[in-house]
C-alpha cells in the first residue's frame, strides 16, 4: 500500500507520482500581485508575517520504456538560519525522502526536466554532503530551455535572489546538463512547450498517455487560485504574457479534459478544471 502522502496516477504508458519536495511560505501580496489583500486573504489566509503556505510538488514520471523523469527538483535543504526563517522552510520534508517513499532512489532518475531555474525549482538538484556540494541525481540528464540557462547566469529576474548562479554553474559542470531549443517532444508522449510570462523561457510540460493527457504548467499556474485571470504573481517578468498565455492554457485544459498538476498548491496535487458561473474552478482528481 502506498504511503498516504503519495499521490499516483496511471496515464497510458506512464506512471505519474506527485513528489512533495518541500513546504515553505511566501508573501501573499507577492504571490497575487495587484489583487487587494482583502480578496486574496479570504482565499488563502496568511500568517502573522503576511505569508501564505506553499509546497514544492515535483512529478516523478516512470515510462513503460524504462525512463524515470523528474519534473523540477524543489527548494532543497541548503538554507542558513535567516533563509529558513524568511521562507518558513519545513526541514522535515525532502525531495529524496519523498522519492524513497515512492519507491525510487536518486540514482534511478534518468532525466531531470526543469520548468525554469529559480531556486525553488532547481535547488534540490544539489545536496550538501559534509559541506561539499554534489549532484542529487548523478546519473541523470538535466534539461531546461537554452534561453533560461543564459538568463539564469545573467541574473535576469525581478528578484536578484531568484537565480543562484553558483548552483547552476556547479550543476552544469558536474552533471550532463543540456539545453532545449523551443517546443520539443523529448520522449514519446512527453513534450515541453515554452510559455514565457514568469520568465522569458519558462516551459510547461505535457504528457500524453493512452486517451488521457496531463500538463504541468509550473509557475504559469502555480496554484488553483491563479486560475483567476488577474491573479498574477509579482515575481513574473512579463505579467501581460502570463495573463494571455494562462488564459489560452486554461481553455486548452478545459477542452481536452486534461489533468493539471500543480507545482505550488498545498492542496490536492492533481485536478481537472470545470467552468462555473463564478469562473473556472479546480476539481480534485482521485489518486491511487
Amino acid at each position: 500500500m502506498l504511503n498516504p502522502s503519495i499521490h499516483r496516477l496511471d496515464l497510458g504508458g506512464f506512471r505519474v507520482t506527485s513528489i512533495l519536495a518541500g513546504r515553505f511560505s511566501l508573501d501573499g501580496g507577492a504571490m497575487y500581485g495587484v489583487v487587494p489583500r482583502p480578496l486574496w486573504s479570504r482565499a488563502t489566509p496568511p500568517d502573522d508575517r503576511h505569508r501564505i503556505p506553499m509546497t514544492c510538488n515535483c512529478l516523478l514520471v516512470e515510462a513503460d520504456s524504462g525512463e524515470r523523469v523528474l519534473f523540477d527538483a524543489g527548494i532543497g535543504q541548503r538554507f542558513d538560519e535567516r533563509g529558513r526563517d524568511l521562507f518558513a522552510v519545513d526541514g522535515n520534508t525532502s525531495l529524496t525522502g519523498s522519492l524513497r517513499l515512492a519507491g525510487t532512489a536518486p540514482e534511478q532518475i534518468t532525466h531531470v526536466l526543469f520548468s525554469h531555474l529559480h531556486f525553488d525549482h532547481c535547488a534540490g538538484a544539489l545536496v550538501s554532503d559534509s559541506g561539499r556540494l554534489r549532484p542529487t541525481f548523478p546519473d541523470a540528464i538535466h534539461l531546461v530551455q537554452d534561453g533560461e540557462i543564459e538568463d539564469s547566469m545573467r541574473g535576469h529576474s525581478i528578484m536578484k535572489s531568484s537565480y543562484v548562479s553558483e548552483d547552476i554553474e556547479f550543476l552544469r559542470a558536474s552533471t550532463r546538463f543540456e539545453g532545449i531549443d523551443g517546443n520539443q517532444e523529448l520522449l514519446p508522449g512527453l513534450s515541453v512547450e515554452t510559455t514565457g510570462g514568469h520568465t522569458a523561457h519558462h516551459q510547461a510540460i505535457w504528457l500524453h498517455g493512452g486517451d488521457q493527457s496531463l500538463v504541468y504548467p509550473a509557475d504559469l499556474l502555480p496554484t488553483r487560485q491563479h486560475l483567476r485571470p488577474y491573479w498574477i504573481m509579482a515575481y513574473d517578468m512579463f505579467p501581460h504574457d502570463t495573463l494571455t498565455t494562462k488564459g489560452l492554457f486554461t481553455r486548452r485544459i478545459l477542452d481536452a479534459q486534461c489533468i493539471i498538476a500543480w507545482d505550488h498548491d498545498p492542496g490536492s496535487p492533481f485536478s481537472r478544471l470545470s467552468e462555473t458561473n463564478e469562473g473556472v474552478v479546480a476539481i480534485d482528481v482521485e489518486t491511487a
